[in-house]
């Protein structure tokens, strides 16, 4: 038996037993060494292998799969590994097993591939709010309020409802919208509500007909819509404002996440077939999902980015995947 005794600042005195190749850690009153995760703002927090298990298994892995990814990457640990070095030796592990939920796992990545702005963004929300039945328009001119003139990224139609929505784009891992967010949405919807409202002030005819008021762009509600988390205090403020939010995960079933997965409208930078430059064609050409792809055949996708035959079927056969 070979006994081995060091001294480690953060856990204190630590003693490990060898023995016929075996070994077991003895601890003097102190936990086991954390393991640290810094995150992409720089934070710091402990590595929480069922966070992870819970991640893999919504982004469709089995259990046994989910388990066994979170026990390799916490074999292979090491203290203050970055976000990054964790999804990709998850990733790794995940397209070895099953390519499927490999490509679900990048979804929230793919996501921010839209980028760099946020234009591209909105031409995808405009997407998943008309699947969802909406109709939708995206005002090219300033909208007049009562106090300045206002850019709208969406108006989204449904029944008696026209909704305000503004979208809050971020391609960088652990931003989230604020309560400043929120608070900057709400404003620019009432200053606009308030605008229409003083310029129809006399049109009704006393006898609340309002056949005579104008319509155009009267609008009911405010919606902040983005690809990330909101803040305790921004969700706390909607819902007491009257504002709906889409964030990533929130609220459970009119998420960004459920929006996506429940109509399978993955945007096409999931797929890790494409390059850069393809999904800059697809984009040129308002092609935002691979529910708009589906329908293509080989020959059209070869034309359409100049790929061969074997790159455009590994493409399709990636869509089929994530159309079944």
């Amino acid at each position: 038996m070979i006994i081995i005794r060091y001294s480690d600042t953060a856990t204190g005195l630590k003693t490990l037993i060898y023995n016929a190749g075996l070994a077991e850690d003895l601890f003097t009153g102190v936990d086991k060494m954390k393991q640290i995760v810094i995150k992409a703002d720089e934070k710091e927090e402990d590595f929480n292998k069922d966070k992870l298990n819970a991640s893999l298994l919504k982004a469709g892995a089995s259990g046994e799969l989910s388990a066994s990814a979170a026990n390799e990457v916490d074999r292979q640990f090491k203290n203050c590994m970055n976000t990054d070095d964790i999804y990709n030796h998850t990733l790794d592990h995940i397209r070895k097993n099953d390519p499927m939920a490999a490509l679900k796992y990048t979804l929230k990545r793919a996501i921010m591939s839209l980028g760099p702005d946020g234009f591209v963004f909105e031409k995808y929300v405009v997407k998943i709010l008309e699947q969802n039945g909406y109709k939708t328009e995206m005002p090219e001119q300033v909208l007049s309020g009562f106090c300045v003139d206002h850019e709208v990224d969406i108006i989204a139609k449904i029944k008696d409802e026209n909704i305000m929505v503004e979208c809050k784009y971020h391609n960088i891992p652990g931003n989230q919208s604020d309560i400043k967010t929120a608070l900057y949405v709400n404003s620019r919807f009432l200053d606009l509500k308030k605008g229409w409202y003083h310029r129809n002030n006399n049109r009704g005819d006393g006898n609340n007909n309002e056949n005579k008021l104008d319509k155009t762009y009267y609008l009911t509600g405010a919606w902040l819509f983005t690809n990330t988390k909101c803040t305790f205090d921004a969700i706390k403020y909607a819902n007491c404002s009257g504002m709906k939010i889409t964030a990533w995960n929130y609220p459970e079933n009119e998420s960004l996440q459920f929006y996506i997965e429940s109509k399978k409208l993955y945007p096409v930078t999931i797929l890790s077939t494409l390059s850069e430059n393809q999904k800059r064609i697809l984009f040129d050409k308002n092609i935002l999902t691979i529910k708009e792809l589906i329908a293509f055949q080989i020959e059209d996708l070869m034309e359409l980015l100049s790929l061969d035959g074997d790159h455009a079927a590994k493409i399709l056969d990636e869509i089929s995947l994530l159309s079944s």
